[in-house]
């Protein structure tokens, strides 16, 4: 099912042209819901629109919910990047140390409003995702976030105005495996390339990331042992 799933962000996206297989009504319902639970029901819904045209279509009902569901979160737009609220005091100061040095330089003019640079996108995407996981409010979501954006520029990630680059702060930050397993998980849920990828991917990292994401609930002792595991990893 996990497959099933990573198969229709793929299609979302571009990356893939059709499912393995066609899901069941059942199986369209758990897609449905994991879609949601990701933040990810308006892009997984262009993955049902695609999918259409080779004959695999969700049950009209819930196809309808899906569409109006898609179209709700469209109409709330995309929220601005911010600035992620550090946890680690140290790490907290080694981040505005770096805005400090940095300042305008880590923005652009896009339209009407200034966002963030490329490179200054990546490493605050790879900060908050860092927060989310420690306080258990990751989704995959950050995973595509991450894909999108280096998919647009990974092989043109230039340096900051201090000279430092993203997989210097990365390290700085103390968030190097993490980001690692970031990517790793970006190969598989949206097939990343590893040539657009600020930092080698790292599979064992990964894939316990992933299986933190969308593993389920587990029992209590697995839990606390991979609670445990995720600070002494990460």
């Amino acid at each position: 099912m996990q497959k099933m799933f990573f198969e229709l962000i793929q299609v979302s996206l571009g990356q893939l042209d059709c499912l393995d297989r066609g899901p069941s009504n059942e199986e369209w319902e758990t897609l449905h819901e994991w879609s949601k639970k990701h933040g990810l029901t308006a892009l997984c819904y262009q993955g049902v629109v695609k999918l259409f045209e080779f004959g695999l279509r969700a049950p009209q009902d819930l196809s309808i919910d899906w569409m109006a569901e898609a179209e709700e979160a469209d109409m709330g737009g995309k929220e601005p990047q911010q600035i992620p609220a550090i946890s680690h005091p140290l790490r907290r100061q080694l981040v505005e140390r770096w805005l400090a040095r940095n300042g305008g330089s880590l923005t652009e003019q896009a339209g009407d409003q200034r966002q963030y640079v490329p490179s200054a996108s990546i490493v605050l995407l790879m900060l908050q995702a860092f927060e989310d996981f420690h306080a258990g409010r990751l989704t995959l979501k950050p995973v595509v976030d991450c894909f999108t954006l280096l998919q647009e520029h990974g092989k043109s990630l230039g340096k900051f105005r201090d000279g430092s680059s993203v997989p210097q702060m990365l390290r700085t930050f103390g968030i190097w495996r993490f980001s690692q397993a970031m990517m790793w998980a970006a190969q598989q849920v949206c097939l990343l390339p590893t040539d657009k990828m600020p930092v080698a991917p790292r599979m064992s990292a990964g894939h316990f990331l992933l299986d933190e994401l969308t593993g389920g609930k587990k029992p209590w002792k697995i839990r606390l042992k991979n609670r445990i595991r995720k600070f002494l990893m990460f």
